[in-house]
C-alpha cells in the first residue's frame, strides 16, 4: 500500500482509466486506481471475450444490472465490470459528440465542455488509423480505424449501396464534426478483430510506474469525510471484510449506475431518499439519480437463412448518423446494418423469433425527450438501484421511433439483404402501415443502448439538480469528484464511450495544471 495518496480514482472504466494513467504520468503524483472486477495485466492474460471486439461481453465481465423499460418491462443493462469497464466489453463503436452538444452544454452553465475546448481532448486520446488534420491525431492511447471495403460483410455493402440510393450522403469520416450519411463505423480497434479498452491503451502502458497502483476486486461502499472534505473511501474486498484507504483526492469514475449509488451511500443526495434508507445526511443534492438520459434502440429483424452469414464477422460496420424528418436536433438518429446478433441472453426475443440468431437493420434515437431515474432501495453496496429508463414517456419520442421503423422496413425490401432471411419476426407489410399497431411494435420491440448519462450532471451552483460543477467538483464538498458519464448534462448524438474517456482526459488535464 501506498503512503500519502494524492489522488484515489473509484473505477477503471472508460474516464477511469484514462484519468488514472494520465495523472500517473507525473511520477511526484501517487496514485490508486481501485476496481471491483478483475484486472489482466497483459493482452496474454486478457480474456478472448474482452478482445474479440465481434461481438459484446454481456455475461462474464458484467455487474448484472437490470432496468425497466417501459410499461414495467424489464431488460438486461450490461456495464463491464473490469478494468476498462464498459470500454472492454463494448461494440467498439468510436463516435464523438458534435459541436452542437457541447454547445448545449455550456450554455447549461458548462462553458468549460464548448466544443473547441473538448476537441482537444478528443484528439489527444486517439491514434487515428485513417486521418491526421485539423480535427484528428496520430500517437494517442486508443487506436481508432474504418473498416476497409474488403473487410466488410457482403450484406454491408449492400446495405451501404441502398442508404446511399435513398438519399444518404456517402462520409468517409463519421467524426468530422459535420458528417451526416452513411459510411464505415470508427472502432476503437488496431486491427480488425481486437478491442481495445483504455485498460489497454492507458493502463498498460502505465503498469510499470512506482507511482501507480492498480487494486482489483474491491468495491467501494462510501466516500468518508472529516466536515464536507473527503478523506478517502471505505472499501469491500472479496472475500469479506472492509478497509479505509485515504487519500488528499477522491474521484468517482464508477460509471452512471455506480457513482450515485456511492454519493448516496456516502450521504450526499436527495435527503428524503437517504432518511428513508437509513443514511445520514452530509449533503441535500437532489439531482443525485433522479435523472437517467439513455438511447432507445429497436429495428426490423429477419431469422437469416442457414449460410447467409459468417458468425467470425463483427455484428455491424457500416453505421448512418442523419438528422430525423422534421427534427431540430442535427444527426438525431443512427442506423446500422447488423450481421447477425445471438439472442442467448434475450429469452423473450428468442421465443418471438423462434431462432437463436436474427439480422436486421437496427435504429437508435440519439436525442429522446424522455427522461427516467435511479432509486436506491438499499443502503447495502450488494444491491444496485432500480433502475427505470422510462422510454417512450413522449409522444414525440413514439412517433419518431414510428417513423424510423418504417425507414428501417424500406432498407430491410432491399435485393441482396430480404433474400438472406427466411421471414420477418412480427413485422409485416400490412402492420408497417398502420401507426396504432406500429406503436405497440415500437413498445414491444425496444430496448437500450445502454448509454446511461446524467445522474450526477454538471450545471451552474444555481441549478438545484446540478450534483457537480463545470471542473467536476462536488458541490458543498472538497477533495471529491465525480468523473464519468454521470457528470453529462445532456446525451450525446452518438455511443458515450469516446466522450467518457474525452472527460477522464479533461479533468487529467485540469489537475495537471492545478
Amino acid at each position: 500500500m501506498m503512503d500519502g495518496i494524492d489522488y484515489l480514482v473509484v473505477g477503471s472504466g472508460s474516464a477511469g482509466a484514462a484519468l488514472a494513467g494520465r495523472l500517473s504520468e507525473d511520477p511526484t503524483r501517487k496514485v490508486e486506481l481501485l476496481e471491483a472486477g478483475p484486472d489482466f495485466a497483459t493482452v496474454a492474460e486478457t480474456p478472448s471475450d474482452l478482445l474479440d471486439g465481434s461481438a459484446m461481453s454481456m455475461d462474464l465481465h458484467d455487474w448484472h444490472f437490470k432496468a425497466e423499460i417501459t410499461d414495467h418491462r424489464r431488460i438486461i443493462y450490461p456495464r463491464g465490470k473490469v478494468t476498462g469497464g464498459s470500454s472492454a466489453v463494448g461494440a467498439t463503436i468510436a463516435l464523438r459528440g458534435t459541436p452542437e452538444n457541447f454547445t448545449e452544454w455550456a450554455a447549461l452553465g458548462n462553458p468549460a465542455w464548448a466544443w473547441d475546448q473538448v476537441l482537444p481532448f478528443y484528439k489527444r486520446l486517439e491514434d487515428d488509423l485513417d486521418f491526421e488534420n485539423e480535427y484528428h491525431s496520430k500517437g494517442g492511447p486508443i487506436p481508432i480505424r474504418r473498416w476497409k471495403a474488403d473487410e466488410l460483410a457482403p450484406v454491408q455493402q449492400v446495405f451501404h449501396d441502398a442508404c446511399v440510393k435513398a438519399g444518404f450522403p456517402d462520409v468517409e469520416d463519421h467524426n468530422h464534426p459535420q458528417a451526416s450519411g452513411v459510411g464505415p463505423v470508427p472502432s476503437n480497434r488496431r486491427d480488425a478483430r481486437t478491442r481495445w479498452s483504455t485498460a489497454m491503451g492507458y493502463l498498460h502502458p502505465a503498469r510499470g510506474r512506482e507511482n501507480l497502483e492498480i487494486r482489483s476486486g474491491v468495491q467501494v461502499n462510501r466516500v468518508l469525510f472529516s466536515g464536507t472534505r473527503a478523506t478517502g473511501v471505505e472499501v469491500v474486498r472479496d472475500g469479506g471484510g472492509t478497509e479505509v484507504i485515504e487519500a488528499r483526492h477522491v474521484i468517482l469514475s464508477a460509471g452512471a449506475v455506480s457513482s450515485p449509488a456511492i454519493l448516496m451511500r456516502s450521504g450526499i443526495g436527495p435527503a428524503a431518499d437517504l432518511r428513508r434508507l437509513g443514511i445520514e445526511v452530509l449533503l441535500d443534492r437532489p439531482g443525485v439519480g433522479a435523472t437517467v438520459i439513455d438511447h432507445p434502440r429497436t429495428g426490423v429483424f429477419m431469422v437469416p437463412k442457414a449460410g447467409t452469414f459468417n458468425p467470425e464477422d463483427a455484428f455491424l460496420q457500416t453505421i448512418v448518423r442523419t438528422t430525423a424528418p422534421g427534427s431540430s436536433e442535427f444527426n438525431d438518429l443512427q442506423y446500422y446494418m447488423i450481421n447477425h446478433f445471438d439472442l442467448s441472453l434475450f429469452p423473450e426475443l428468442q421465443m418471438l423469433a423462434a431462432a437463436k440468431t436474427i439480422f436486421g437493420v437496427m435504429v437508435v434515437h440519439q436525442r429522446p425527450e424522455s427522461r427516467g431515474r435511479l432509486t436506491f432501495t438499499s443502503a447495502d453496496p450488494g444491491t444496485p438501484p432500480d433502475i427505470d429508463l422510462n422510454f417512450l414517456a413522449t409522444e414525440r419520442d413514439v412517433r419518431t421511433l414510428v417513423d424510423a421503423v418504417r425507414t428501417c422496413w424500406q432498407l430491410m425490401q432491399t435485393a441482396g439483404i430480404q433474400d438472406r432471411g427466411e421471414r420477418f419476426i412480427v413485422l409485416g407489410e400490412e402492420m408497417v402501415e398502420d401507426d396504432e399497431i406500429m406503436g405497440h411494435y415500437v413498445r414491444l420491440s425496444l430496448d437500450s443502448g445502454y448509454h446511461p448519462v446524467g445522474t450526477a450532471r454538471m450545471g451552474a451552483e444555481d441549478d438545484e439538480g446540478a450534483v457537480v460543477d463545470e471542473r467536476l467538483r462536488v458541490y458543498g464538498t472538497e477533495g471529491l469528484y465525480v468523473c464519468d458519464a454521470s457528470v453529462m448534462p445532456s446525451i450525446v448524438n452518438c455511443n458515450t464511450n469516446l466522450t467518457s474517456i474525452m472527460i477522464g482526459e479533461r479533468l487529467a488535464d485540469w489537475f495537471t495544471r492545478s
